[in-house]
C-alpha cells in the first residue's frame, strides 16, 4: 500500500518543458549555434544538465557552464510565471491530499526558487518536505534523495516516486522505490520507456496506481 509519493517538479508538475527549450535556444543563438526544437529537447535531454548542453555544441569548460547556468536560471526566473501546471495535475494533487497520502517534492532546482514556484500556485501545504539544491548548476539530485527519502521515514514498498526524466528513474532505482514516469515532460515517452520503468500519458493515472 502506498503511502507516500515523491514528486518531481519541472516537467512533472509545472509546464516548462517549452519554455526551457525557448531559453536555451536564446543561449544557442547567442553562441551562433542553431536552435532546437521540443522533440529534439525531449529526446536528448539529460542531468547533468551541462552534459546535454555539450551534445548542442555549447562549450564546456568550468567557466563557461557556470555563464549559461547564471544566464538560464536569470531568464527562467522572469519567464516561470506565464507556464501553467500540468493538465490534472492540480486535481490529482488534491485528491491524494484527501485521501491522506503524504506528499513531497525533490527536484533539481534551487530551494529558494522551487519554494517560490509552489507557492505562487498555491501548492505550500501540500508538500512535506521540500527539497531542492543550493545552487543553479542543474547537476542533478542523487546527492539531496537520500537525506530526503529517510525524512519520510516509510519502507521502500510504501513510497512511489512520480518524474519525468531519465534522471528521475535512476533516482527510484537508487531509492528501491517504485517510479512512475510521465510522459508529457522534458523526456520523451520512447527515452522513458527505455529505462524499464513504468509511464503513464496522464497524470491521473497515479491516483489508479496509488488509491486503486
Amino acid at each position: 500500500m502506498i503511502k507516500h509519493v515523491i514528486w518531481d517538479w519541472n516537467g512533472t508538475i509545472i509546464d516548462d518543458a517549452q519554455l526551457c527549450v525557448s531559453i536555451v535556444n536564446q543561449i544557442l543563438s547567442a553562441n551562433k549555434l542553431s536552435s532546437v526544437d521540443l522533440s529534439f529537447y525531449r529526446d536528448h535531454f539529460c542531468f547533468p544538465v551541462t552534459t546535454y548542453y555539450k551534445k548542442l555544441g555549447l562549450p564546456d569548460d568550468e567557466a563557461s557552464c557556470r555563464s549559461i547556468s547564471e544566464s538560464f536560471i536569470r531568464e527562467y526566473r522572469l519567464s516561470w510565471r506565464s507556464c501553467s501546471l500540468q493538465p490534472y495535475a492540480r486535481e490529482v494533487l488534491m485528491a491524494l491530499n484527501e485521501a491522506g497520502i503524504g506528499q513531497s517534492l525533490l527536484s533539481a532546482a534551487k530551494t529558494s526558487d522551487l519554494e517560490d514556484c509552489v507557492d505562487h500556485f498555491g501548492l505550500d501545504q501540500v508538500f512535506n518536505p521540500i527539497s531542492g539544491v543550493s545552487d543553479v548548476k542543474a547537476s542533478g539530485k542523487k546527492e539531496i534523495s537520500r537525506n530526503h527519502f529517510a525524512s519520510i521515514n516509510l519502507p521502500p514498498e510504501q513510497v512511489v516516486l512520480a518524474g519525468d526524466t531519465v534522471h528521475d528513474a535512476e533516482i527510484g532505482t537508487y531509492l528501491k522505490i517504485e517510479t512512475e514516469l510521465y510522459t508529457c515532460g522534458h523526456n520523451s515517452s520512447k527515452v522513458l520507456r527505455l529505462t524499464g520503468k513504468n509511464v503513464m500519458g496522464d497524470l491521473r493515472l497515479l491516483l489508479k496506481r496509488v488509491l486503486g
